[in-house]
């Protein structure tokens, strides 16, 4: 008991960061290009949504380029998006540049260059080609509940909770990746599980069933969803899913970052390592210029 109540308290005194840029731009199928730049920040500095508008950086010019179908190079600079004229929120993250001309195609490799005062940036990212689910289905809790013990007795909730399914058929080639999206209702954003990506590493030709469950971003805003049913839909739940399919990079900037985001980490852990598509040919640079192989499905949850 002794040796229990001889705690010391410990002030940290953190060495200010190194500055990076952080970018994250994204070009898909029939969309004008949008990037969001914004500066890094220390450990403990507070995150919430003026925080990060605060952290937004207007002072780079954004060049997209890509060839057309004659292989000319098309040249878009992207236009920054100041008050009054909001930024666009997508994917929970706030874009602050977009574009006036490119618009996204399958199969095109889109050219990104950041010029800043203190960073210059390069990358290059590919809109892969589409993949498409199977099928798509629910089962409800209750029915779940009774396949794992025939002798349960569901409340009436667990007979309107649902999980969502999907089937998916890989091709016989290997390398295929994608992230998966959702929302629903009237939700205006896309929303993630903790894990997003998936690749046919190990069942490469197969054909495999895939829980997806309701993203976790969707909960940010609401808490009338108690914590026994989260990841779960309801029946009458129109329901879209995003499928888009990804280039390697990009899987492995999202697997990262989920894996550094879920290690703990904090001010004595070591530091993850994150992949990313970016070159800072001048200052640093964080995130990831991103093509998503997009294709949009629905689904109505029955009653």
């Amino acid at each position: 008991m002794l040796l229990m109540g001889c705690e010391k308290n410990i002030t940290l005194d953190l060495p200010p960061p190194k500055p990076y840029l952080v970018v994250y731009g994204v070009v898909e199928p029939d969309s004008l290009i949008k990037v969001s730049l914004s500066r890094n920040s220390a450990y403990f500095d507070p995150v919430d949504l003026n925080a990060v508008l605060n952290l937004l950086d207007y002072r780079a010019t954004v060049i997209a380029s890509c060839l057309d179908s004659l292989g000319n190079t098309v040249v878009d600079t992207l236009r920054p998006l100041q008050l009054p004229e909001f930024p666009i929120l997508q994917y929970w993250t706030v874009f602050n540049y977009v574009g006036n001309k490119i618009r996204g195609q399958y199969n095109k490799v889109y050219h990104l260059r950041i010029v800043h005062p203190d960073h210059e940036i390069t990358a290059t990212t590919l809109v892969p080609p589409p993949s498409r689910m199977d099928s798509i289905w629910t089962r409800t809790r209750a029915a779940i509940q009774r396949q794992s013990n025939p002798s349960a007795t569901p409340t009436r909730r667990d007979s309107e909770l649902v999980q969502l399914y999907y089937r998916y058929r890989d091709p016989q080639a290997t390398g295929d990746q994608v992230r998966v999206f959702t929302k629903s209702n009237s939700e205006v954003q896309w929303s993630t599980a903790f894990n997003s990506v998936y690749d046919d590493q190990f069942f490469n030709g197969q054909s495999i069933d895939f829980v997806l469950p309701r993203g976790k971003e969707a909960y940010l805003f609401n808490d009338s969803t108690t914590f026994e049913e989260f990841g779960l839909f309801q029946a009458e739940d129109t329901i879209d899913i995003k499928w888009a399919s990804i280039d390697r990079t990009g899987f492995l900037f999202w697997r990262s970052l989920a894996q550094a985001a879920g290690g703990g980490g904090g001010p004595f852990g070591a530091q993850p390592t994150v992949t990313t598509n970016l070159k800072a040919l001048r200052g640093g640079a964080l995130g990831l210029w991103a093509g998503y192989g997009s294709v949009h499905y629905r689904y109505i949850v029955p009653k």
